[in-house]
């Protein structure tokens, strides 16, 4: 038999996802159906989460072609992350994705011409700022876990992988970070 709307069905697969057997007892029409939505967010995110590193990494080819880099940059369509951070060689920010606000609270203009340490404070581990700088002055790619802190005060873990960009003489000029916040179970 046929559900006469599909709210009634939903509201069935809502109730039966529950495993719940007293549902002679419920009234089905008074239960908000989430389950048919649920069953298509995780897909509709990815699609959502392409067209935006897309979007990321024309961006990024952009500002390739203005500064003569010699790096692939088709692996951030593979990555994991939410805020992506573009600085100079000598560190200062030059451009941030709109994940970076998001993720710190700090918009886009604050941050630009400022080092990425300001994210930084009294938690963040002095040992682990030390191996990322050593790392940066190696010019090797690398990832690592940091404490920072966004706008409001709060600290967050972020997993930070680092890309050296390197034009035509092989000389790096600017770095990508791509940073994803770590939740702690």
């Amino acid at each position: 038999m046929a559900p006469e709307n599909d709210y009634n069905l939903s509201s069935l697969d809502l109730f039966l996802s529950k495993k719940d057997t007293s549902y002679k007892n419920l009234a089905i029409q008074q239960l908000h159906p989430l389950t048919s939505l649920d069953i298509f967010a995780n897909h509709s995110d990815r699609i959502r989460d392409k067209a935006r590193k897309k979007t990321e990494l024309a961006s990024l080819i952009n500002l390739s072609k203005k500064y003569n880099w010699n790096t692939n940059l088709d692996f951030v369509l593979e990555e994991d992350y939410e805020a992506m951070v573009l600085t100079k060689a000598d560190q200062t920010i030059l451009w941030t994705n709109k994940g970076f606000s998001a993720m710190t609270g700090y918009p886009a203009n604050f941050a630009k011409g400022k080092k990425p340490n300001f994210l930084q404070g009294s938690k963040t581990s002095i040992a682990t700022r030390k191996k990322i700088r050593k790392k940066v002055f190696s010019e090797t790619s690398f990832s690592d876990v940091l404490l920072n802190y966004r706008k409001n005060g709060e600290e967050y873990l972020c997993r930070i992988d680092i890309y050296p960009l390197k034009n035509n003489t092989k000389k790096v000029t600017h770095f990508l970070a791509l940073e994803k916040e770590i939740y702690d179970n």
